[in-house]
């Protein structure tokens, strides 16, 4: 076998550019081979549907753009009389207070690391965590809001570049939603049957992380009710005051540095537990008598809510989910 691969491997060294130009053309034929990714279509985005994350970016879009807009998400009339100013001073017809692919291009910014305009930042920012970056809509270009660009755009097939430039942004807003976690939380189910994708994939993230912290199935319960009462399981970046994330943990009462934690599934749910490093706030395992109190009253012993009650309401339900997940 030696004797009849050598002389082989000899005449290849011998004719490198004839290789060389044999691998480009085999490159070649696969790049001609392999069909490019159809763009994804600018969204229609108007009054009257469910809140939402593209929604949400055009709210940061006007405001970048002089139109200051109330970024909640809820296409409302301030944000379609907005909407009418800008597309009126950029001579777009029609003049209806919808965004399509008419205004869409026109209203977008480039941003890119270390970018000033904070509101075209947020507006970024909110599209990838429709697809899991679980970023803090802060305003700021870092090297983790580039990451993120750089994987969504890898993703996509685009120039992996880090710059959310027009086609990214096309791909942003017009690729599926299904992750979406405001439209998570405005059109989400209520049972355990009913429950839309997004919802199950942070319902399984819940599960993952108290899994792994050793919690038992009551534990397993007792988070998925608090999610579930808190958030309806999505990991949304508004809520009372500053809460935020699947938990409702607010920075500013020490649940997580800079709000980043608050926002992933896994911290979040170990700051709940008592395991995070993260916050040193109380969490379940920290409860003394957790395992024999009431579920509910277990619960609020951490959320400290208003209603310890409420939690109640979902006990079968987060049943049946640690038992199917």
């Amino acid at each position: 076998m030696h004797r009849s691969t050598l002389p082989a491997r000899r005449r290849a060294w011998r004719t490198p550019l004839a290789a060389l130009v044999a691998l480009l053309v085999a490159a070649s034929m696969l790049l001609a081979a392999a069909p490019a990714q159809a763009a994804s279509a600018w969204p229609i985005t108007k009054a009257g549907q469910p809140r939402n994350n593209n929604a949400m970016t055009l709210q940061h879009l006007l405001t970048s753009r002089g139109y200051p807009t109330t970024a909640d998400g809820a296409f409302g009339s301030g944000t379609t009389a907005n909407l009418k100013s800008f597309q009126s001073a950029q001579g777009i017809s029609p003049v209806d207070g919808i965004a399509g692919s008419g205004t869409w291009p026109r209203l977008v910014v480039t941003v890119s690391q270390g970018s000033a305009d904070a509101n075209a930042v947020k507006a970024a920012q909110t599209q990838l965590n429709k697809y899991g970056a679980n970023l803090v809509v802060d305003g700021v270009f870092g090297s983790g809001t580039r990451a993120s660009v750089v994987s969504f755009q890898a993703n996509r097939g685009l120039p992996q570049t880090g710059t959310v430039d027009t086609e990214t942004w096309q791909e942003l807003l017009g690729w599926s939603q299904t992750y979406d976690q405001t439209l998570c939380y405005s059109t989400g189910g209520s049972t355990a049957s009913s429950l839309s994708t997004a919802q199950v994939a942070n319902v399984q993230s819940i599960l993952t992380a108290t899994r792994g912290a050793g919690g038992n199935r009551n534990a397993q319960i007792i988070a998925l009710m608090t999610a579930m009462q808190e958030s309806k399981f999505c990991n949304i970046q508004f809520g009372d005051r500053d809460s935020l994330g699947l938990f409702q943990q607010r920075p500013s009462q020490g649940w997580c540095s800079g709000g980043t934690a608050c926002v992933n599934p896994t911290y979040a749910t170990q700051g709940f537990l008592g395991v995070s490093a993260y916050t040193s706030n109380r969490g379940l395992f920290d409860v003394s008598g957790w395992e024999t109190m009431s579920k509910t009253l277990a619960t609020d012993a951490v959320q400290r809510s208003c209603c310890p009650n409420a939690y109640a309401q979902w006990e079968s339900m987060a049943t049946t989910l640690a038992d199917t997940y």
